[in-house]
């Protein structure tokens, strides 16, 4: 039966000028099934006649005779190459990340205010959008259900950071980390990380570009939430041994430093779901 893989072979096949092949699973099935090709030592030989009953083959089973770079194109596309829309692996929703703006403000996107009911954000591919934000800033949100609820959680910005772009870091159904990293790369504003405060939350902060602060309750409230009984000691010595030594060797002026040493000094940590509904209200921590 003719499937992808032997298709996209006999696809090169035919892109190829060579006369001789290094044999191979899928071409000792296009000898053996088809009847198509002669093996010679390690090489499989085609003749023109052979070569001219591929291209009907793929013809009458639907693939085009021409190679294509199925990875790069989108799945309704793919179907003027191969029968399988789903041919070349990559998602469907590739690029695509999820945006909103704080509660109260607009989002700003191609030169309009967008007014989001609460709970919702949009999902868009962002190499469609990247260069029409109306935003100063970034901030990225690292757990859903903060960027989900990101309107009952207060905030206390700078000037320049008083409206940021709202961003899902990403999980395996919404949105996606290496996508998140593209974008942030691609429109080159400073970026805020509201993450957990705890060894896996700072080492995310610190992996992204043109991180700006790390925001979190202010330094005296969120000291108070990590000397406190309900602090996740647990979270600080599950987590220390897998990002310890990159964190403790964080220079004093980076950005993620004000926060790894508070949670290194009372070797607690305070989940950012906590700030939900609460008094605290998140600034740009620093000493």
């Amino acid at each position: 039966m003719l499937d992808q893989r032997l298709a996209q072979a006999i696809q090169r096949i035919l892109a190829s000028d060579d006369s001789g092949f290094p044999v191979t699973n899928t071409l000792k099935r296009l000898v053996d099934e088809y009847g198509i090709g002669t093996i010679r030592g390690k090489s499989v030989h085609f003749t023109d006649n052979e070569r001219a009953e591929m291209r009907s083959q793929l013809t009458a089973k639907g693939y085009s005779v021409e190679k294509a770079d199925l990875a790069a194109i989108e799945r309704h596309q793919r179907l003027s190459f191969t029968p399988n829309e789903k041919a070349g692996g990559e998602s469907v929703k590739k690029n695509r990340v999820s945006i909103k703006a704080l509660g109260g403000q607009p989002l700003l996107l191609a030169s309009k205010e967008i007014n989001l009911p609460e709970r919702a954000h949009i999902d868009v591919e962002w190499t469609a959008v990247a260069d029409q934000i109306g935003h100063k800033c970034v901030m990225v949100v690292e757990n859903y259900e903060n960027f989900n609820l990101i309107h009952k959680t207060r905030f206390n910005f700078c000037e320049e950071c008083k409206s940021p772009l709202v961003v899902y870091r990403g999980d395996v159904n919404e949105s996606r980390v290496d996508y998140v990293l593209d974008f942030l790369r691609h429109i080159h504003l400073p970026v805020l990380a509201f993450v957990d405060a705890d060894p896996a939350g700072v080492a995310i902060a610190s992996s992204l570009p043109g991180l700006f602060g790390v925001v979190t309750p202010s330094k005296a409230q969120l000291e108070s939430q990590l000397m406190h009984g309900t602090a996740r000691k647990d979270l600080f010595y599950s987590q220390y041994p897998v990002y310890g030594s990159m964190l403790d060797g964080l220079k004093t002026t980076h950005s993620c430093y004000p926060l790894w040493n508070l949670i290194s000094k009372y070797k607690a940590c305070v989940v950012q779901e906590r700030w939900i509904n609460s008094e605290a209200i998140c600034s740009i921590l620093s000493d």
